[in-house]
């Protein structure tokens, strides 16, 4: 188990501040070893967990650690929005705890993989859960169902995300029970990633923030960051083919309200992004915030009350759901960009 950070005032860095490009899965988790349950601490990823942590979390005391995260969040927004230049950017949103034996978790690689299979960029939070079963269905998108079944089959092994939050205290020191939790959830995942052959590229934003989360290999680029706001902004700025909002709690519930906010002050028809409720059961009835957003629309200026019955969409249907997203041309966003100068020192 690798030691406590000697420097928990984070004049030692475990991560490059500055750099060209957001992470490959081989750069975050390198160190993973499928058959060494204390590896998982081993990898860059969580050694920036733990100086986050030791650090002060979201509100960090000392300026040296708050510019090193700046700068890194700015280098990899920057490259994001390279990588979304001239792409259909699709956010798929939902739980972290829906477990991988589910018929919910299928239906969303499913979903996953239908939309990368139509040219699109699958976009999620990184997260496990929902944000898994999208990359995992992006990533076979160019192999057969059967393969995709083999996955999610292989992956119920280990069924639910262990509750790890305690996994790093407040000094930086790791819990060795939880970080072997960790390692034995992540390791199908890691295997299995490793495994594909010729993996459609997916984006994922995760955080740091809920680094207790594993961050799933599936995504074949990671723009992990350290602010949880910049990270929620960018996500549905990014996404402007439209959001799938599968099932969720409080986490989705604030990237709807996010989005619906984005959409109710939109300029153009063209810069409503589509809203898609997956699961008309859950948005009706468990948590009826479709017709709430409906409401909240019709109150907006003409241009997007007029536009609301065209844009969000409730559905139970996978296929219903790719067919409202492909109907739209979507505004370029905000965040891409071409490819600028890149700094000669960094990778």
């Amino acid at each position: 188990m690798p030691e406590t950070p000697a420097d928990p005032g984070g004049s030692v860095l475990p991560f490059t501040p500055i750099r060209n490009t957001v992470y490959a899965p081989d750069e975050l988790f390198a160190g993973f070893d499928p058959d060494d349950p204390d590896s998982y601490a081993a990898t860059m990823d969580f050694a920036a967990y733990r100086w986050f942590v030791a650090t002060g979390r979201s509100t960090p005391t000392d300026p040296y650690p708050a510019m090193m995260r700046a700068l890194h969040d700015s280098s990899l927004t920057l490259d994001v929005g390279r990588l979304i230049a001239g792409e259909r950017v699709v956010g798929i949103m939902g739980g972290h705890q829906l477990p991988r034996t589910s018929d919910e978790y299928r239906a969303v690689a499913e979903l996953g993989r239908d939309l990368a299979r139509r040219g699109m960029l699958v976009l999620s939070g990184g997260g496990p859960g929902a944000m898994e079963a999208a990359h995992l269905g992006a990533a076979l998108s160019r192999h057969p169902q059967a393969e995709l079944d083999s996955a999610i089959s292989t992956l119920g092994a280990a069924p639910t995300m262990p509750r790890i939050q305690g996994i790093v205290a407040p000094d930086g020191r790791p819990d060795e029970r939880l970080v072997r939790a960790a390692h034995d959830w992540m390791a199908p995942a890691w295997t299995m990633s490793r495994a594909i052959v010729d993996p459609a590229p997916s984006l994922s934003i995760p955080t740091w923030h809920y680094g207790h989360e594993p961050t799933t290999p599936f995504a074949t680029r990671i723009a992990k960051l350290f602010q949880n706001s910049i990270r929620e902004d960018g996500l549905l700025t990014v996404a402007t083919q439209g959001i799938v909002f599968t099932a969720g709690s409080a986490g989705t519930l604030q990237e709807v309200f996010q989005d619906a906010e984005q959409n109710f002050y939109a300029p153009t028809a063209d810069d409503f992004s589509p809203m898609i409720f997956l699961g008309r059961d859950y948005w009706t009835r468990v948590l009826p915030v479709a017709s709430l957003v409906d409401t909240l629309f019709a109150t907006a200026e003409p241009v997007v009350a007029q536009e609301r019955t065209r844009r969000i969409l409730v559905t139970d249907d996978i296929d219903e759901a790719v067919a409202h997203l492909e109907a739209f041309t979507p505004a370029r966003s905000r965040l891409a960009r071409v490819q600028g100068p890149r700094h000669p020192s960094v990778s």
